[in-house]
């Protein structure tokens, strides 16, 4: 099913993570048939492990794939903050299909696809003041054409921007956003070397109060 779903989810970026307790042999398995479905990388987790970046353990290489728009899991059966599509009567934590229809699965994907773009355009901060629960309700709300991203009182158009002090989200609305990032952005476009910025990370800490 997922060489198939390789397939036919061309348009998007994708990984394989693929669970190996019994070891590695690429020549005539699946890892092969991911790889020439169109997966871009097939990562292999198992008593022999496959080091992606001194990755070792399946938390660690979703992290170093984030990048992707889809990434799929084989195994990891009691992984419960894994969505699972099961097979057969395989009991699996979270199962969210069993035995389903290709183009269902391929709706299901996509759909998440966009929600976890809308995400990435959200600030995250969970705060509830939009009247959803966390930004995830209101992305899906955003999705189904319910809501609005203006109506998310710290979304701004132009960037995405969290600060924290002490460990704690500091909310800022646009004006503040815009002002905070005028201010950082003219301060390092001034630095030689400095390019087009895109994206920026600060980050210190008070050596004595």
């Amino acid at each position: 099913m997922i060489v198939e779903l390789l397939q036919r989810l061309k348009d998007y970026k994708i990984a394989v993570v693929k669970h190996t307790p019994h070891g590695i042999d690429m020549q005539g398995k699946d890892s092969k048939r991911f790889r020439e479905a169109g997966a871009m990388e097939v990562v292999l987790l198992g008593d022999e492990q496959v080091h992606i970046k001194n990755a070792s353990s399946l938390f660690s290489v979703l992290k170093y794939l984030r990048d992707y728009d889809i990434i799929f899991v084989e195994g990891f059966k009691s992984y419960k903050f894994l969505p699972k599509i099961c097979l057969g009567d395989a009991e699996c934590e979270n199962c969210i299909m069993r035995d389903p229809e290709i183009d269902d699965v391929i709706g299901y994907i996509e759909k998440e696809v966009k929600i976890e773009r809308i995400m990435k355009e959200l600030p995250n901060f969970n705060c509830g003041e939009c009247n959803h629960r966390n930004c995830r309700e209101m992305a899906e709300a955003i999705y189904r054409g319910e809501d609005d991203f203006k109506n998310c009182r710290y979304w701004n158009p132009n960037a995405v921007i969290s600060v924290k002090v002490n460990g704690e989200d500091i909310y800022m609305g646009k004006f503040a956003q815009d002002i905070v990032i005028k201010t950082i952005t003219g301060m390092l476009s001034a630095f030689k070397g400095v390019g087009n910025i895109r994206e920026v990370e600060i980050k210190y800490k008070v050596k004595k109060d």
